[in-house]
């Protein structure tokens, strides 16, 4: 595989700037790439323009790391959210701020995965 410098590297796979590779460097995004070699940090580019735009998204003007972990299932978020609120009672939009911050609650609460404590075991008795 080739290593380049990140500059080198940024130029390599059409970015204007590196400060993007380092910045998902610093993320831990790109930890397969790095190497050293005569105490020179590098990084292979083989691979890399998939691994930078499968946790990035091109805007208009300029690029923005995504969250590739955060897979939303926004059915069983909406789901969620639906049963909590009286979805009859809020009517259109537009709303007041009080129903944009229980909705926004609302869906902070839904995409938060619950943690449950494992239940204790019960003692046997002979």
């Amino acid at each position: 595989m080739a290593a380049l410098t990140i500059s080198d590297a940024a130029k390599a796979i059409g970015h204007s700037s590196r400060s993007q590779l380092y910045r998902l460097i610093q993320d831990g995004r790109l930890e397969d790439f790095i190497c050293w070699r005569g105490g020179k940090r590098l990084i292979e580019v083989n691979g890399l323009a998939a691994a930078v735009k499968e946790v990035t998204q091109q805007r208009s003007n300029s690029v923005t790391v995504v969250d590739t972990k955060a897979s939303m299932d926004w059915d069983s978020i909406a789901a969620t959210c639906n049963a909590w609120l009286d979805v009859e009672t809020w009517g259109k939009p537009p709303w007041e701020p009080e129903r944009w911050v229980t909705l926004y609650w609302c869906l902070v609460d839904a995409m938060t995965p619950v943690e449950l404590e494992p239940e204790p075991e019960m003692p046997v008795s002979d």
